[in-house]
């Protein structure tokens, strides 16, 4: 009975919240432009302050590494592959993003804070960090197939402007260097931390919310979406496998790292999918498939809740 409350009280928040997300779009109570004002406050401010916060005090080791190095040749597999399947077929302009990036900052990280706590966000955050090497030159070739045509100076331009690496980097530095030792020596971290945490509150909230918000599965196309996001959940098992194998190489790694590999490979594609989409049918079928991935992810999250309690 103990364990059912533990496990009860992890998932009825997230469900909760994801349900009031549907609730709120049928019933008009906000509008898509307002959502995405929500989002832009958490992606922008609030959770770059959550991996400030985790980078900040983050015990990076050699699984840390390991498991960042192995995103990028897997990724860069699964966008080849996904490259070859819209030549033959599965002919949907914004297909390779599907298989370019997983959703880390508005389902992962979200769920792993709610598992593990704040402390612990780096473990997916370093994740998501990796998958940005492969994620942007799929996005800089959609958008200049759609006639936005980036320069590679501007592509770059914008990775490093990225609050995510920004905030990730500046966490890192400090609490490498021994800087945040001595800022807290002084009681100066504190008042930082703090500022950032109250910043950070409601990220998890407002994202699941958004995900229920933007819920989308279209009848007209749901043999298509299905078909493509089993291909998806395949390819993701083995890259699953893979990393785990490869984490039995480190002498004792840490269970909350394989968990952040385990949940990482579970998410859904990117949802800056359907943007990427060159005709209406595109979009559709972007969001049914990231919208399809989520309920097989939040499904996976409440077993992965069980082991974990």
């Amino acid at each position: 009975m103990d364990k059912f409350l533990a496990v009860l009280q992890v998932i009825l928040p997230i469900f909760v919240t994801v349900a009031l997300g549907v609730y709120a779009r049928r019933r008009e109570i906000l509008t898509q432009d307002q959502i995405k004002g929500l989002q832009q406050f958490v992606m922008k401010f609030g959770l770059p302050c959550v991996l400030f916060n985790s980078c900040l005090g983050a015990s990076l080791g050699s699984e840390s590494v390991i498991s960042m190095l192995l995103v990028i040749p897997l990724l860069l597999g699964s966008a080849f592959l996904s490259f070859r399947l819209r030549k033959h077929k599965f002919t949907y302009h914004n297909l390779p993003q599907l298989f370019a990036a997983q959703e880390t900052g508005m389902l992962g990280i979200p769920l792993f804070i709610a598992l593990f706590g704040v402390s612990e966000a780096y473990r997916m955050g370093v994740l998501d960090l990796a998958q940005i090497v492969i994620a942007v030159p799929v996005i800089a070739i959609l958008s200049a197939n759609t006639g936005k045509d980036p320069t590679p100076l501007e592509i770059a331009g914008n990775v490093f402007r990225s609050p995510f690496l920004i905030s990730s980097l500046l966490g890192l530095a400090l609490n490498l260097s021994g800087l945040a030792a001595s800022l807290d020596g002084i009681g100066v971290l504190p008042i930082i931390t703090e500022t950032t945490f109250f910043l950070a509150q409601p990220v998890s909230a407002v994202m699941l919310f958004s995900v229920g918000f933007n819920f989308s599965l279209n009848r007209n196309y749901r043999t298509t979406i299905f078909r493509i996001a089993s291909v998806h959940s395949g390819l993701f098992v083995l890259f699953c496998a893979v990393m785990q194998s490869a984490l039995l190489l480190v002498p004792d790694v840490d269970a909350r790292t394989r968990w952040a590999v385990l949940l990482y490979c579970l998410l859904p594609s990117s949802y800056l999918t359907p943007s990427l989409g060159r005709s209406e049918e595109d979009s559709i079928i972007a969001s049914g498939v990231c919208s399809l991935l989520t309920i097989t992810c939040l499904i996976a999250f409440c077993v992965m809740t069980i082991c974990v309690v």
